[in-house]
Protein backbone atom coordinates (compact mmCIF):
# COMPACT_ATOMS: atom_id res chain seq x y z
CA UNK A 1 0.00 0.00 0.00
CA UNK A 2 2.77 2.43 1.06
CA UNK A 3 4.85 1.56 -1.95
CA UNK A 4 1.88 2.11 -4.16
CA UNK A 5 1.15 5.44 -2.47
CA UNK A 6 4.73 6.62 -2.77
CA UNK A 7 4.85 5.61 -6.40
CA UNK A 8 1.77 7.62 -7.27
CA UNK A 9 2.87 10.67 -5.26
CA UNK A 10 6.34 10.57 -6.73
CA UNK A 11 4.75 11.03 -10.11
CA UNK A 12 2.58 13.88 -8.81
CA UNK A 13 5.46 15.53 -6.97
CA UNK A 14 7.67 15.28 -10.03
CA UNK A 15 4.97 16.94 -12.15
CA UNK A 16 4.56 19.74 -9.57
CA UNK A 17 8.32 20.34 -9.36
CA UNK A 18 8.48 20.47 -13.16
CA UNK A 19 5.72 23.12 -13.27
CA UNK A 20 7.44 25.19 -10.58
CA UNK A 21 10.72 25.04 -12.49
CA UNK A 22 9.12 26.25 -15.71
CA UNK A 23 7.37 29.12 -13.90
CA UNK A 24 10.65 30.23 -12.32
CA UNK A 25 12.35 30.13 -15.71
CA UNK A 26 9.69 32.13 -17.57
CA UNK A 27 8.83 34.85 -15.02
CA UNK A 28 12.15 36.83 -15.18
CA UNK A 29 12.03 37.00 -18.96
CA UNK A 30 8.41 38.13 -18.94
CA UNK A 31 9.15 40.78 -16.32
CA UNK A 32 12.09 42.17 -18.28
CA UNK A 33 10.18 42.21 -21.56
CA UNK A 34 7.16 43.81 -19.90
CA UNK A 35 9.36 46.63 -18.61
CA UNK A 36 10.76 47.21 -22.06
CA UNK A 37 7.36 47.17 -23.66
CA UNK A 38 6.00 49.76 -21.22
CA UNK A 39 8.86 52.14 -21.96
CA UNK A 40 9.39 51.54 -25.64
CA UNK A 41 10.50 55.11 -26.57
CA UNK A 42 13.63 55.59 -28.63
CA UNK A 43 15.71 56.94 -25.73
CA UNK A 44 15.02 53.79 -23.67
CA UNK A 45 16.42 51.37 -26.21
CA UNK A 46 19.56 51.36 -24.04
CA UNK A 47 17.62 49.21 -21.58
CA UNK A 48 18.09 46.34 -23.99
CA UNK A 49 21.67 45.98 -22.82
CA UNK A 50 20.66 45.74 -19.17
CA UNK A 51 19.01 42.32 -19.49
CA UNK A 52 20.58 40.02 -16.95
CA UNK A 53 23.16 37.64 -18.31
CA UNK A 54 22.56 35.30 -15.40
CA UNK A 55 19.34 33.87 -16.78
CA UNK A 56 19.26 30.40 -18.20
CA UNK A 57 19.83 29.56 -21.84
CA UNK A 58 16.12 29.22 -22.60
CA UNK A 59 15.40 32.60 -20.97
CA UNK A 60 18.16 34.26 -23.00
CA UNK A 61 16.79 32.87 -26.21
CA UNK A 62 13.29 34.08 -25.39
CA UNK A 63 14.57 37.52 -24.35
CA UNK A 64 16.85 37.87 -27.34
CA UNK A 65 14.07 37.01 -29.76
CA UNK A 66 11.64 39.51 -28.24
CA UNK A 67 14.17 42.34 -27.74
CA UNK A 68 15.49 41.83 -31.26
CA UNK A 69 11.96 42.37 -32.57
CA UNK A 70 11.66 45.47 -30.40
CA UNK A 71 15.01 46.82 -31.65
CA UNK A 72 13.93 46.39 -35.26
CA UNK A 73 10.62 48.16 -34.57
CA UNK A 74 12.39 51.01 -32.78
CA UNK A 75 14.99 51.35 -35.56
CA UNK A 76 12.22 51.64 -38.13
CA UNK A 77 10.51 54.32 -35.99
CA UNK A 78 13.74 56.31 -35.68
CA UNK A 79 14.52 56.02 -39.37
CA UNK A 80 11.08 57.24 -40.43
CA UNK A 81 11.32 60.14 -37.97
CA UNK A 82 14.70 61.20 -39.32
CA UNK A 83 13.44 61.14 -42.90
CA UNK A 84 10.51 63.36 -42.00
CA UNK A 85 12.70 65.80 -40.10
CA UNK A 86 15.23 66.12 -42.91
CA UNK A 87 12.73 66.45 -45.75
CA UNK A 88 13.13 70.01 -47.15
CA UNK A 89 10.12 72.25 -47.64
CA UNK A 90 9.50 72.60 -51.35
CA UNK A 91 10.02 76.17 -52.56
CA UNK A 92 7.55 77.93 -54.80
CA UNK A 93 8.83 78.22 -58.36
CA UNK A 94 8.69 81.87 -59.40
CA UNK A 95 9.62 83.64 -62.62
CA UNK A 96 10.19 87.38 -62.81
CA UNK A 97 9.70 88.78 -66.32
CA UNK A 98 11.76 91.96 -66.72
CA UNK A 99 11.79 94.45 -69.58
CA UNK A 100 14.59 96.96 -70.22
CA UNK A 101 15.00 100.16 -72.29
CA UNK A 102 11.36 101.30 -72.36
CA UNK A 103 8.88 102.70 -72.33
CA UNK A 104 8.26 102.87 -76.06
CA UNK A 105 5.40 102.50 -78.52
CA UNK A 106 5.68 98.75 -77.96
CA UNK A 107 5.14 98.90 -74.19
CA UNK A 108 1.38 99.25 -74.51
CA UNK A 109 1.26 95.95 -76.44
CA UNK A 110 3.35 94.27 -73.73
CA UNK A 111 0.93 95.55 -71.08
CA UNK A 112 -2.06 94.27 -73.05
CA UNK A 113 -0.56 90.77 -73.20
CA UNK A 114 0.32 90.80 -69.50
CA UNK A 115 -3.17 92.00 -68.60
CA UNK A 116 -4.83 89.27 -70.69
CA UNK A 117 -2.56 86.67 -69.05
CA UNK A 118 -3.03 88.06 -65.52
CA UNK A 119 0.75 88.45 -65.16
CA UNK A 120 2.75 91.18 -63.42
CA UNK A 121 6.26 92.14 -64.57
CA UNK A 122 9.10 94.53 -63.78
CA UNK A 123 10.08 97.36 -66.15
CA UNK A 124 13.51 99.01 -65.96
CA UNK A 125 12.90 102.33 -67.67
CA UNK A 126 15.14 104.99 -69.23
CA UNK A 127 14.62 108.55 -68.01
CA UNK A 128 14.58 110.07 -71.47
CA UNK A 129 11.76 107.68 -72.46
CA UNK A 130 9.88 108.32 -69.22
CA UNK A 131 9.74 111.99 -70.21
CA UNK A 132 8.46 111.04 -73.66
CA UNK A 133 5.80 108.53 -72.54
CA UNK A 134 4.55 109.58 -69.09
CA UNK A 135 1.14 107.99 -69.69
CA UNK A 136 2.78 104.56 -70.00
CA UNK A 137 4.57 105.01 -66.68
CA UNK A 138 1.21 105.84 -65.11
CA UNK A 139 -0.33 102.74 -66.65
CA UNK A 140 2.55 100.54 -65.44
CA UNK A 141 2.04 101.85 -61.93
CA UNK A 142 -1.76 101.62 -61.91
CA UNK A 143 -1.79 98.05 -63.24
CA UNK A 144 0.50 96.82 -60.46
CA UNK A 145 3.78 96.32 -62.32
CA UNK A 146 7.11 97.20 -60.70
CA UNK A 147 9.15 100.10 -62.08
CA UNK A 148 12.95 100.12 -61.93
CA UNK A 149 15.60 102.69 -62.84
CA UNK A 150 17.73 101.97 -65.94
CA UNK A 151 19.61 105.32 -65.99
CA UNK A 152 18.70 108.24 -68.24
CA UNK A 153 20.24 107.66 -71.68
CA UNK A 154 21.91 104.20 -71.66
CA UNK A 155 25.21 105.69 -72.86
CA UNK A 156 28.02 103.37 -71.76
CA UNK A 157 30.79 105.91 -72.33
CA UNK A 158 29.19 108.34 -69.89
CA UNK A 159 27.89 105.85 -67.34
CA UNK A 160 31.05 103.83 -66.84
CA UNK A 161 33.79 106.45 -66.89
CA UNK A 162 33.21 107.02 -63.18
CA UNK A 163 30.62 106.60 -60.46
CA UNK A 164 29.52 110.26 -60.30
CA UNK A 165 28.14 110.36 -63.89
CA UNK A 166 26.31 107.08 -63.26
CA UNK A 167 24.83 108.55 -60.08
CA UNK A 168 23.69 111.69 -61.84
CA UNK A 169 21.73 109.65 -64.39
CA UNK A 170 20.13 107.52 -61.68
CA UNK A 171 18.94 110.62 -59.84
CA UNK A 172 17.73 112.28 -63.03
CA UNK A 173 15.59 109.28 -63.96
CA UNK A 174 14.39 108.92 -60.38
CA UNK A 175 13.10 112.50 -60.45
CA UNK A 176 11.18 111.81 -63.68
CA UNK A 177 9.56 108.68 -62.26
CA UNK A 178 8.63 110.40 -59.01
CA UNK A 179 7.18 113.37 -60.87
CA UNK A 180 4.66 111.04 -62.53
CA UNK A 181 3.75 108.42 -59.92
CA UNK A 182 4.66 110.40 -56.80
CA UNK A 183 7.24 107.98 -55.34
CA UNK A 184 10.83 106.97 -56.18
CA UNK A 185 12.02 103.46 -56.91
CA UNK A 186 14.99 101.73 -55.30
CA UNK A 187 15.24 99.03 -58.00
CA UNK A 188 18.14 99.63 -60.43
CA UNK A 189 19.49 97.73 -63.42
CA UNK A 190 22.74 98.79 -65.04
CA UNK A 191 22.65 99.11 -68.84
CA UNK A 192 24.35 96.01 -70.23
CA UNK A 193 24.32 94.47 -66.75
CA UNK A 194 26.95 94.92 -64.06
CA UNK A 195 29.44 92.38 -65.49
CA UNK A 196 32.42 94.26 -66.89
CA UNK A 197 30.89 97.59 -65.87
CA UNK A 198 30.54 97.69 -62.07
CA UNK A 199 33.56 97.63 -59.83
CA UNK A 200 33.39 97.37 -56.04
CA UNK A 201 32.90 101.14 -55.72
CA UNK A 202 29.72 101.07 -57.82
CA UNK A 203 28.26 98.16 -55.87
CA UNK A 204 29.23 99.55 -52.46
CA UNK A 205 27.99 103.11 -52.98
CA UNK A 206 24.70 102.03 -54.58
CA UNK A 207 24.00 99.75 -51.63
CA UNK A 208 24.88 102.48 -49.11
CA UNK A 209 22.50 104.84 -50.90
CA UNK A 210 19.59 102.41 -50.47
CA UNK A 211 19.41 101.05 -54.02
CA UNK A 212 18.98 97.40 -55.04
CA UNK A 213 20.98 96.56 -58.16
CA UNK A 214 19.50 93.57 -59.99
CA UNK A 215 20.92 91.56 -62.90
CA UNK A 216 19.35 88.35 -64.34
CA UNK A 217 19.94 84.61 -64.61
CA UNK A 218 18.10 83.93 -67.89
CA UNK A 219 18.77 85.98 -71.03
CA UNK A 220 16.10 85.76 -73.74
CA UNK A 221 18.74 86.87 -76.26
CA UNK A 222 16.37 89.39 -77.82
CA UNK A 223 19.06 92.11 -77.88
CA UNK A 224 22.04 90.11 -79.14
CA UNK A 225 21.46 91.38 -82.66
CA UNK A 226 18.78 93.08 -84.72
CA UNK A 227 15.54 91.23 -85.43
CA UNK A 228 16.17 88.08 -83.41
CA UNK A 229 13.31 85.72 -84.48
CA UNK A 230 10.54 85.12 -81.95
CA UNK A 231 11.19 81.37 -81.95
CA UNK A 232 14.81 81.94 -80.91
CA UNK A 233 13.68 84.27 -78.13
CA UNK A 234 11.16 81.71 -76.86
CA UNK A 235 13.76 78.94 -76.88
CA UNK A 236 16.47 80.91 -75.07
CA UNK A 237 14.00 82.28 -72.50
CA UNK A 238 12.40 78.97 -71.54
CA UNK A 239 14.56 75.93 -72.34
CA UNK A 240 16.72 74.11 -69.78
CA UNK A 241 15.34 76.12 -66.85
CA UNK A 242 15.91 74.38 -63.52
CA UNK A 243 16.00 77.05 -60.79
CA UNK A 244 13.15 77.94 -58.45
CA UNK A 245 13.80 81.69 -58.85
CA UNK A 246 14.17 82.87 -62.44
CA UNK A 247 14.76 86.44 -63.62
CA UNK A 248 14.28 86.71 -67.39
CA UNK A 249 15.87 89.58 -69.34
CA UNK A 250 13.77 90.97 -72.20
CA UNK A 251 13.33 94.37 -73.86
CA UNK A 252 10.35 96.57 -74.69
CA UNK A 253 12.30 99.37 -76.38
CA UNK A 254 11.99 100.25 -80.05
CA UNK A 255 12.90 97.51 -82.52
CA UNK A 256 11.78 94.61 -80.31
CA UNK A 257 8.61 93.60 -82.14
CA UNK A 258 9.74 89.95 -82.10
CA UNK A 259 9.79 90.01 -78.29
CA UNK A 260 6.12 91.01 -78.37
CA UNK A 261 5.38 88.02 -80.60
CA UNK A 262 7.32 85.69 -78.30
CA UNK A 263 5.80 86.87 -75.02
CA UNK A 264 2.53 84.83 -74.98
CA UNK A 265 4.44 81.59 -75.62
CA UNK A 266 7.03 82.43 -72.95
CA UNK A 267 4.25 82.92 -70.41
CA UNK A 268 2.54 79.67 -71.43
CA UNK A 269 5.74 77.64 -71.23
CA UNK A 270 6.60 78.86 -67.74
CA UNK A 271 3.07 78.14 -66.57
CA UNK A 272 3.33 74.63 -67.99
CA UNK A 273 6.49 74.12 -65.92
CA UNK A 274 4.65 75.11 -62.72
CA UNK A 275 6.05 78.63 -62.28
CA UNK A 276 4.20 81.52 -60.68
CA UNK A 277 4.76 85.09 -61.90
CA UNK A 278 5.69 88.00 -59.65
CA UNK A 279 7.36 91.42 -59.55
CA UNK A 280 10.80 92.19 -58.15
CA UNK A 281 10.85 93.97 -54.78
CA UNK A 282 13.57 95.48 -52.56
CA UNK A 283 12.97 92.72 -49.98
CA UNK A 284 14.39 90.01 -52.25
CA UNK A 285 18.01 88.93 -52.33
CA UNK A 286 19.15 90.39 -55.68
CA UNK A 287 20.91 88.42 -58.38
CA UNK A 288 24.16 90.23 -59.18
CA UNK A 289 27.07 89.39 -61.45
CA UNK A 290 30.55 89.22 -59.96
CA UNK A 291 33.03 92.03 -60.43
CA UNK A 292 35.28 91.12 -63.35
CA UNK A 293 39.02 91.65 -63.52
CA UNK A 294 38.54 94.02 -66.45
CA UNK A 295 36.25 96.22 -64.34
CA UNK A 296 38.73 96.19 -61.45
CA UNK A 297 41.53 97.32 -63.73
CA UNK A 298 39.68 100.38 -65.08
CA UNK A 299 41.25 103.64 -63.95
CA UNK A 300 38.22 105.59 -62.83
CA UNK A 301 37.99 108.80 -60.87
CA UNK A 302 36.85 107.89 -57.38
CA UNK A 303 34.38 110.16 -55.53
CA UNK A 304 35.74 111.98 -52.51
CA UNK A 305 34.63 111.27 -48.95
CA UNK A 306 33.03 114.70 -48.86
CA UNK A 307 31.00 113.88 -51.99
CA UNK A 308 29.92 110.54 -50.50
CA UNK A 309 28.85 112.21 -47.25
CA UNK A 310 26.83 114.79 -49.17
CA UNK A 311 25.19 112.56 -51.80
CA UNK A 312 25.24 108.90 -50.72
CA UNK A 313 24.67 108.84 -46.97
CA UNK A 314 21.49 110.98 -46.86
CA UNK A 315 19.97 109.19 -49.86
CA UNK A 316 19.19 105.96 -47.98
CA UNK A 317 16.59 107.80 -45.91
CA UNK A 318 14.41 108.17 -49.00
CA UNK A 319 13.56 104.47 -48.90
CA UNK A 320 13.77 103.56 -45.20
CA UNK A 321 10.79 105.72 -44.24
CA UNK A 322 8.28 104.02 -46.53
CA UNK A 323 5.25 102.29 -44.99
CA UNK A 324 2.34 100.31 -46.38
CA UNK A 325 -1.15 101.81 -46.17
CA UNK A 326 -3.94 99.50 -44.92
CA UNK A 327 -7.58 100.46 -45.51
CA UNK A 328 -10.43 98.75 -43.65
CA UNK A 329 -13.63 99.85 -45.35
CA UNK A 330 -17.10 98.35 -44.98
CA UNK A 331 -15.84 94.91 -43.98
CA UNK A 332 -13.21 94.91 -46.73
CA UNK A 333 -9.46 95.36 -46.34
CA UNK A 334 -6.96 96.40 -49.00
CA UNK A 335 -3.28 97.30 -48.85
CA UNK A 336 -1.35 99.95 -50.73
CA UNK A 337 2.41 99.52 -50.89
CA UNK A 338 4.50 102.60 -50.13
CA UNK A 339 4.97 103.18 -53.86
CA UNK A 340 1.21 103.30 -54.47
CA UNK A 341 0.39 106.41 -52.45
CA UNK A 342 2.08 109.65 -51.43
CA UNK A 343 1.98 112.21 -48.66
CA UNK A 344 1.60 115.85 -49.72
CA UNK A 345 1.39 118.62 -47.12
CA UNK A 346 0.47 116.09 -44.45
CA UNK A 347 -2.35 114.51 -46.49
CA UNK A 348 -2.33 110.92 -47.74
CA UNK A 349 -2.99 111.10 -51.49
CA UNK A 350 -4.16 108.05 -53.49
CA UNK A 351 -5.00 107.42 -57.15
CA UNK A 352 -8.79 107.76 -57.35
CA UNK A 353 -9.63 105.10 -59.95
CA UNK A 354 -7.33 102.40 -58.54
CA UNK A 355 -8.55 103.04 -54.98
CA UNK A 356 -12.26 102.93 -55.76
CA UNK A 357 -11.95 99.83 -57.92
CA UNK A 358 -10.19 98.00 -55.08
CA UNK A 359 -13.06 98.92 -52.76
CA UNK A 360 -15.73 97.75 -55.18
CA UNK A 361 -16.65 101.11 -56.71
CA UNK A 362 -16.51 102.45 -60.27
CA UNK A 363 -15.06 105.65 -61.72
CA UNK A 364 -16.15 107.29 -64.97
CA UNK A 365 -14.53 110.31 -66.62
CA UNK A 366 -16.65 112.96 -68.34
CA UNK A 367 -14.12 114.53 -70.68
CA UNK A 368 -16.51 117.21 -71.95
CA UNK A 369 -17.27 118.65 -68.51
CA UNK A 370 -13.98 117.64 -66.85
CA UNK A 371 -15.86 115.62 -64.23
CA UNK A 372 -14.90 112.43 -62.43
CA UNK A 373 -17.98 110.44 -61.40
CA UNK A 374 -17.63 107.85 -58.64
CA UNK A 375 -20.31 105.19 -58.05
CA UNK A 376 -20.16 103.13 -54.85
CA UNK A 377 -23.21 101.28 -53.57
CA UNK A 378 -26.00 103.90 -53.45
CA UNK A 379 -23.58 106.85 -53.35
CA UNK A 380 -22.68 109.07 -56.30
CA UNK A 381 -19.76 111.52 -56.09
CA UNK A 382 -18.96 114.13 -58.74
CA UNK A 383 -15.53 115.80 -58.69
CA UNK A 384 -15.14 118.92 -60.81
CA UNK A 385 -11.52 119.11 -61.93
CA UNK A 386 -11.86 122.78 -62.94
CA UNK A 387 -13.28 124.14 -59.68
CA UNK A 388 -12.22 121.35 -57.28
CA UNK A 389 -15.81 121.08 -56.06
CA UNK A 390 -17.00 117.69 -54.73
CA UNK A 391 -20.74 116.88 -54.64
CA UNK A 392 -22.09 113.83 -52.85
CA UNK A 393 -25.60 112.46 -53.51
CA UNK A 394 -27.37 109.41 -52.07
CA UNK A 395 -30.55 108.10 -53.67
CA UNK A 396 -30.74 111.31 -55.71
CA UNK A 397 -30.50 113.58 -52.64
CA UNK A 398 -27.46 115.82 -52.17
CA UNK A 399 -25.68 115.31 -48.84
CA UNK A 400 -22.35 117.16 -49.10
CA UNK A 401 -20.61 119.78 -51.22
CA UNK A 402 -17.05 120.93 -50.62
CA UNK A 403 -13.96 122.32 -52.38
CA UNK A 404 -11.16 119.71 -52.06
CA UNK A 405 -7.80 119.84 -53.80
CA UNK A 406 -7.13 117.13 -56.38
CA UNK A 407 -4.20 116.80 -58.75
CA UNK A 408 -3.66 115.24 -62.17
CA UNK A 409 -0.38 113.55 -63.05
CA UNK A 410 -0.03 112.05 -66.50
CA UNK A 411 -3.77 111.44 -66.71
CA UNK A 412 -4.07 109.97 -63.20
CA UNK A 413 -6.26 111.77 -60.65
CA UNK A 414 -4.94 111.90 -57.05
CA UNK A 415 -7.15 112.80 -54.09
CA UNK A 416 -6.85 112.82 -50.25
CA UNK A 417 -7.92 109.44 -48.91
CA UNK A 418 -9.90 110.71 -45.89
CA UNK A 419 -12.15 112.94 -47.99
CA UNK A 420 -12.50 110.25 -50.65
CA UNK A 421 -13.72 107.74 -48.08
CA UNK A 422 -16.00 110.26 -46.36
CA UNK A 423 -17.72 111.34 -49.59
CA UNK A 424 -18.32 107.71 -50.62
CA UNK A 425 -20.08 106.97 -47.32
CA UNK A 426 -17.23 105.76 -45.12
CA UNK A 427 -16.12 108.46 -42.64
CA UNK A 428 -12.85 107.76 -40.83
CA UNK A 429 -13.06 106.04 -37.47
CA UNK A 430 -9.36 105.87 -36.60
CA UNK A 431 -5.85 106.21 -38.03
CA UNK A 432 -2.95 104.23 -36.54
CA UNK A 433 0.72 104.33 -37.55
CA UNK A 434 3.57 102.02 -36.51
CA UNK A 435 7.07 101.28 -37.82
CA UNK A 436 5.88 99.36 -40.86
CA UNK A 437 2.38 100.54 -41.81
CA UNK A 438 -0.40 103.10 -41.64
CA UNK A 439 -3.91 101.82 -40.97
CA UNK A 440 -7.18 103.67 -41.62
CA UNK A 441 -10.43 102.21 -40.26
CA UNK A 442 -13.81 103.57 -41.31
CA UNK A 443 -17.37 103.29 -40.02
Amino acid sequence: MINKYLGVNKQKLGFVFMLLFLVLMILPAQTQFGQLNMNSYPENTLLLSSISSTTSTSTSILSTTRTSSLQESTSEWLASSEVKADTPVKQTKTVYLTFDDGPSKLTGKVLDILQDSNVKATFFVLGEHVTRYPELISRLHEEGHAIGNHTYNHNYDELYKGFSPFWDQIKQTEAEIQRIIGVPTSLVRAPGGTAGHFDNTYFSLMKQAGYHVIDWNVDSGDSKRKNVPAQDIIRQATENITGDQVIVLMHDGGGHEETIKALPSIISKYRAQGYNFDILTPEQQPIQFKVTQSAKSLKRVQPSQEWIATHIVPNAGIFTQSKDLILQVGGMETKFQSSEYQIVDGKIMVPVRATMERLGGRVKWDQQHKLAVIEMNSVLVQIDMITGNWINTRMGKQEQSKIITVTMKAGVMWAPIRELLQFTGHPTQSIHTNDTERMIKTY
